[in-house]
C-alpha cells in the first residue's frame, strides 16, 4: 500500500512520570526524587522517600590512593607465585590489588593502595580473571599480603636500602592496615 501524503515530522514527548498515590500537598515531610524504578510496560514508578531515610546515611569512603608505594613494586619479584602461571621474572611485576569487599573493592573501584601486593602479569591475570575458585585465591592473596607486611615493617625499621620516599609509603600502608 502507498501513502499518497507523508507522514509529518514530529520530535518524540516525553510523558511526566505519574506519581500515584502521593499526595505531596498533605504530607510536605516526603521528598520525591530522581529513583526511577522500572515496571512493566511503559508506566514508570517514582518512589517517595521520607527525609527520615537520610539522617543515618554513611557517606562513601574516600579511596585510600598512594603512587609512590605502587611505584614501589617495578622490578621486584612475585609475591604471588602461583603454581604453572607465574613467570618468575621482574620485568613484568605491578601492584596487583585485592578483590576482597573487606578491602574496599565494591563495583568499578579498586581496592585502596594497601591492600596490594607484587605480582607479575600472569600472576595479577590469575588473580583477577583466573578459573581458580574464590577461596584459593583469598589464600594465595592473603599469605602474599603477609609477606608484603613484612616487607613494609623491614623498609620502615631500616633493614631494607630504600630512599626516604619508599620508607614514608610503607609507614602510610603500615598505618592503614
Amino acid at each position: 500500500m502507498k501513502r499518497s501524503a507523508p507522514l509529518k515530522r514530529v520530535g518524540f514527548q516525553r510523558r511526566p512520570p505519574k506519581l500515584i498515590g502521593w499526595d505531596l500537598a498533605r504530607e510536605p515531610s516526603v521528598t520525591v526524587l530522581a529513583r526511577v524504578e522500572p515496571v512493566s510496560g511503559r508506566i514508570v514508578r517514582m518512589a517517595a522517600i521520607n527525609d527520615a531515610d537520610f539522617r543515618g546515611a554513611v557517606p562513601k569512603p574516600e579511596p585510600q590512593r598512594n603512587r609512590a608505594l605502587l611505584s614501589m613494586a617495578r622490578g621486584q619479584r612475585c609475591l604471588l607465585l602461583v603454581p604453572g602461571v607465574c613467570r618468575g621474572g621482574t620485568d613484568t611485576t605491578v601492584a596487583c590489588h585485592s578483590n576482597q569487599s573487606v578491602h574496599g573493592k565494591a563495583g568499578a573501584r579498586k581496592a585502596d593502595d594497601q591492600w596490594h601486593v607484587h605480582g607479575c602479569d600472569a600472576c595479577h591475570r590469575w588473580l583477577d580473571q583466573g578459573p581458580a575458585p574464590a577461596a584459593e585465591k583469598v589464600e594465595r592473596f592473603g599469605a602474599a599480603h603477609r609477606w608484603m607486611v613484612a616487607i613494609w615493617q623491614d623498609i620502615v625499621a631500616g633493614k631494607v636500602p630504600a630512599t626516604p620516599r619508599e620508607r614514608k609509603a610503607a609507614q602510610w600502608a603500615l598505618d592503614r592496615i
